[in-house]
């Protein structure tokens, strides 16, 4: 190692003398800045690859300067109950955000997850008043849930028409039938000891609440976000399923031209997002045990909004389930924080549409110089 070393050290000595005394000066100055310049703009190019395969990567670390600029800012933010507030409302909303991802990566829209989310509450509760198993109950709304999504598939597969077109319509439609149901009023749920089986979908964590001084307020809805996150990742990146969702939301034409069923594809889609709809209207009556007929109303904007801050492509076959996630953990984070420094409602909603702006004018820019 020693002779390689000095031998290297010989050859720059060598390189420093040939500027200094057989006059290459400036030129040779010049071609070595080149180089370097060359070097550097490789590198700054390679970064940005690398950031455009992560895209969860950015909103991370988004995710990770504003918490601390809150931290610094806001009074009481860094606390137990301040950080699983924002975790355990991002968690009910973030269930429904990354089936929505999963359809925005194969190419297509849901606005009627939203409506959804309350049709399939009102089943559920009413099912529960007429004294049906909760367990039955719950089985039963979630395949309403996912019925709903077929139906927007199957509309959408067979007419041809915009998805984002045909799930503004059966939002109205949706909406409409959970005011039906419920006869346009608030129901609750009258039992002072609801059914065991809520505890395990959206109960206090109590025990790891009383950990924390004053006492949190984690629920279960954080493991199971966790956990579907999880599963909804591997299907897209570990199964031919999600190769198959990527290469339709991408290219749709190549995708028929290899052999893949693309109809199947998108209907499943619209089915999983479905399900995920009625999966986060179960987690939020788990924890309220009431809905009313605006129960998720705007819950399809901060699905989008939260997919689109992740990273997921608006025209189809980009974006990770991850970066969802992330996403919209930001955004519930954004709203706490606001909160907690006493701005109004209608700041967050300003900032939000700002940093929804910027992530697609970002994505945007990025997969042009691509």
């Amino acid at each position: 190692m020693v002779p390689a070393r000095t031998a290297l050290l010989d050859k720059r000595l060598y390189f420093c003398y040939n500027l200094l005394s057989k006059g290459y000066g400036s030129r040779e100055y010049q071609r070595v800045g080149e180089l370097n310049l060359r070097t550097f703009q490789g590198r700054l190019a390679d970064i940005r690859l690398r950031v455009m395969d992560r895209s969860e990567v950015v909103v991370l670390l988004t995710f990770i300067v504003l918490f601390v600029f809150f931290v610094l800012q806001a009074n009481g933010f860094f606390s137990a109950y301040a950080i699983s507030n924002f975790l355990t409302f991002g968690a009910v909303y973030g269930v429904s955000a990354i089936g929505i991802a999963f359809l925005m990566i194969c190419g297509e829209f849901d606005l009627s997850v939203g409506a959804n989310m309350a049709v399939t509450m009102y089943v559920l509760i009413l099912l529960l008043l007429a004294n049906v198993p909760a367990l039955v109950a719950i089985v039963a709304a979630l395949l309403v849930a996912m019925s709903l999504g077929l139906i927007n598939g199957l509309i959408v597969v067979n007419s041809r028409v915009p998805s984002f077109i045909v799930t503004l319509g059966t939002m109205l439609a949706y909406r409409g039938i959970a005011r039906a149901l419920g006869r346009g009023r608030l129901i609750n749920y009258p039992s002072a000891t609801p059914p065991g089986i809520f505890n395990w979908i959206n109960g206090p964590l109590n025990d790891f609440n009383n950990l924390f001084q004053p006492a949190g307020n984690f629920r279960v809805a954080i493991l199971w976000f966790i956990a579907l996150t999880l599963i909804l990742t591997f299907l897209l990146l570990r199964t031919r399923f999600g190769n198959w969702t990527y290469a339709v939301g991408g290219n749709p034409g190549a995708a028929v031209a290899q052999g893949i069923n693309t109809k199947r594809v998108r209907l499943l889609s619209f089915v999983l997002a479905g399900l995920m709809a009625g999966c986060a209207g179960l987690l939020f009556f788990s924890h309220r045990f009431s809905v009313n007929p605006l129960t998720g109303y705007g819950m399809e904007l901060v699905a989008v909004a939260a997919s689109v801050i992740g990273g997921v492509s608006l025209t189809g076959g980009y974006g990770t389930i991850m970066g969802a996630a992330v996403g919209v953990v930001l955004m519930s984070m954004i709203e706490q924080a606001l909160a907690s420094m006493g701005i109004a409602q209608e700041v967050f909603d300003g900032v939000t549409g700002l940093i929804l702006i910027f992530s697609v004018l970002a994505n945007t820019l990025m997969s042009k110089q691509n």
